[in-house]
């Protein structure tokens, strides 16, 4: 019993044990599967807007919402990766509006009311947003039919794509109303005052000669001068915010270029002798060309004016039936010959009719109509499918640049007939309204063949840059070592958060991509960058916000230095007359003319503001007082001031209202990113 007991006892306590590890494992589970995903949602953020996280799904979600909106507006299936970007950076304004903005504005009470907006589609004041999507294509201004009959239509749209658009309009045009709001709101808050007005006159008045001597800074050896470390703290602290930047990487990489080898070279001009002269035995050139040239040859018509001369003389000369090439420019092989020759009027006018290529029996329907003296451009209002031309109505134009079988059809028909006429877009009922005398016109079959670096050359390139990166490995250190070693060629960039390319590099966004998802002092892999080999070391990495002191000590002791090369030049500049301090700095006396506070500029100078402003402000005859200046120190002395009448009273107050109302449109909305706290990361992912 005892030893029950006992045991009952100890195995209460191991029990007790038991129970509390385990509850402490699932507490710490839990803990580290949370700071995980807490981790994990740190890693997966595009950005911060006024304190709200950014995550990777919303952003995503967004885009592919504006991916579809975009494609339906502009009838394509598929959007370049310009147009993905400027779709990309659509959703992020939407975000900020919706995060910062809109907030903002609903506290203010900007907003528009449900008859304002009833106006914005159908009063006086119609939206731009809604005024710039309903234009007539003939006359380029806004058709309020065209969006009656989106609007009626509508709801006939099974697809649910007309519904869609019209709600992106409309959150679009709210969401313009309501910045053109707050920008009236703020505008009407900025006025010019009469002392404004009056100094500005002065300024726009008076044109000052001067006589100067300048000592550049240039001039003073770096060496004399020296910034300690608790001038460069005290100037930052005082000046923190100059120092506030964008995310941004630094990195430094070499290129393996992918270029075609001689031996590539000599494989492809064999190739090509081959094909050269399969091509001139070819009955069918055209055809010939289209299966073989890695451009596709065109297939229009060309006149003996549109040629060059040596093409021109195989087509319509004394070289007919013969080929021109090949020829290599570059590293692109190019042979042509003529596929074709035929007489075109020079230019036609047509109406038609566009149906589904189905429609024949209502074509010949039609075409019975018509005959019997039917209106065509009714007919052509109600049936065509081509809705870009009313009445039918193609105007004139040159057969060459319409479809071959449309442009043959036309040529061959008398004007004033009915005829139909299939091509890809589907069945025509034509009219011809006119022709022009024909002339000779040429198909021209052309081949372009590019020499292309072989697998072997491919090979033997990447094992270069696999050498390198062996070497290069581990630290920068080792990365700029390996490049003296290897005699390579070493290129530095800059990246900014906004950028999605390194100049110079195309289709460098993987390259971007790493640096900004990288950690300094990295070495890259093997990055295929344009069709060339790239490793690159990540050498700084700057993320948004102020910069830390160190990283702004060089540009804070340049600024010192500067500052102090400009009083020690001023200790220097001393005399009554500028040719004594002329020589007292081992300078000239210049001159410059036609100074005026307005223009910032100062030709044989550059731009120096101080030195305009002190100028502005001295009189005539006196020996200035030293003025450093953004080149260096400069002692002047007025020797005209030249009254002019290039501005009133008037003329003066409206260019500075209208300059305060350009600078507010370039300022209101970068103002407004500032104070929104916004953080664009989106580079690490897109």
């Amino acid at each position: 019993m005892a030893s029950l007991n006992t045991l009952r006892t100890k195995g209460g306590v191991i029990l007790s044990v038991v129970i509390a590890v385990a509850l402490l494992a699932f507490l710490l589970g839990d803990l580290t599967s949370s700071g995980s995903s807490l981790l994990n949602s740190r890693k997966m953020r595009v950005g911060e807007i006024n304190d709200n996280s950014i995550g990777y799904t919303e952003f995503y979600n967004l885009s592919e919402y504006m991916t579809g909106i975009s494609q339906l507006m502009y009838g394509k299936s598929a959007l370049s990766t310009e147009e993905t970007d400027a779709v990309r950076n659509m959703a992020w304004d939407e975000l900020i509006n919706k995060y910062a903005y809109r907030p903002g504005f609903e506290k203010m009470g900007i907003m528009a009311s449900q008859a304002e907006q009833v106006d914005m589609v159908s009063g006086e004041y119609i939206s731009p947003v809604i005024s710039s999507m309903f234009v007539n294509p003939n006359t380029g201004a806004f058709d309020r039919t065209l969006l009656q009959s989106f609007i009626v239509n509508m709801d006939n749209d099974a697809s649910g794509n007309s519904a869609a658009l019209w709600n992106f309009f409309k959150s679009q045009m709210l969401s313009q109303r309501e910045m053109s709001k707050f920008f009236a709101l703020v505008n009407a808050g900025m006025f010019v005052n009469n002392l404004e007005v009056e100094s500005g006159v002065r300024a726009a008045n008076n044109a000052y000669n001067i006589n100067y001597v300048l000592d550049s800074y240039a001039s003073t050896p770096d060496s004399l001068v020296k910034v300690s470390g608790a001038e460069i703290k005290k100037f930052y602290a005082e000046h923190e915010k100059m120092f506030r930047q964008n995310g941004g990487r630094g990195i430094e990489y070499v290129v393996f270029d992918l270029l075609p080898s001689e031996q590539d070279y000599a494989d492809a001009a064999k190739y090509i002798e081959g094909l050269a002269a399969e091509f001139a035995e070819s009955a069918t050139p055209m055809q010939f060309a289209t299966l073989n040239s890695q451009s596709t040859p065109s297939p229009r018509y060309y006149r003996e004016s549109e040629l060059e001369p040596r093409m021109a003389a195989l087509a319509f000369g004394k070289d007919k039936g013969g080929m021109m090439g090949p020829e290599l420019s570059g590293d692109t092989y190019t042979m042509a010959r003529v596929a074709d020759v035929k007489s075109l009027p020079d230019s036609i006018g047509a109406h038609h009719i566009l149906l589904p290529a189905t429609e024949k029996a209502l074509a010949d329907s039609l075409l019975t109509v018509l005959r019997n003296g039917g209106d065509f451009a009714a007919v052509a209002d109600r049936y065509s499918l081509d809705t870009a031309t009313p009445g039918g109505d193609l105007g004139m134009f040159a057969p060459e640049l319409m479809l071959a079988e449309f442009a043959d059809a036309c040529a061959s028909a008398k004007v004033g007939e009915l005829f139909t006429v299939n091509t890809q877009y589907g069945l025509h009922i034509v009219r011809l309204d006119s022709k022009s005398a024909s002339s000779p016109v040429a198909q021209i079959a052309s081949i372009s063949y590019k020499v292309e670096p072989s697998s072997y050359t491919q090979q033997t390139v990447y094992g270069e840059a696999s050498k390198f990166l062996s070497a290069a490995a581990g630290s920068v250190e080792k990365f700029r070592e390996a490049v003296t070693q290897e005699g390579l060629s070493k290129r530095v960039a800059t990246i900014a958060n906004t950028d999605r390319n390194v100049s110079g590099l195309n289709d460098s966004r993987e390259l971007v991509r790493w640096a900004f998802n990288g950690k300094q002092g990295e070495i890259s892999a093997i990055l295929e960058v344009g069709g060339d080999y790239v490793v690159a070391a990540l050498t700084e990495v700057r993320e948004p916000g102020v910069v830390s002191v160190e990283q702004a000590a060089s540009d804070i002791r340049q600024v010192l230095r500067f500052e102090k090369k400009g009083d020690m030049i001023a200790e220097k500049m001393q005399g009554s007359t500028l040719e004594q301090i002329a020589s007292a700095v081992g300078s000239e006396v210049k001159s410059a003319d036609s100074l005026q506070f307005n223009t910032f500029y100062i030709d044989g100078i550059g731009m120096e503001p101080k030195l305009l402003g002190a100028v502005s402000g001295a009189k005539p005859g006196v020996v200035s007082k030293p003025v450093k200046g953004s080149m260096g120190v400069y002692v002047f002395t007025v020797t005209a001031d030249n009254q002019t009448d290039n501005a009133t009273f008037e003329s003066e107050k409206v260019r500075l209202e209208a300059m305060n109302e350009y600078y507010l449109s370039q300022r209101l909305v970068q103002a407004l990113v500032e104070q929104s706290k916004v953080v664009d990361m989106r580079v690490k992912f897109f």
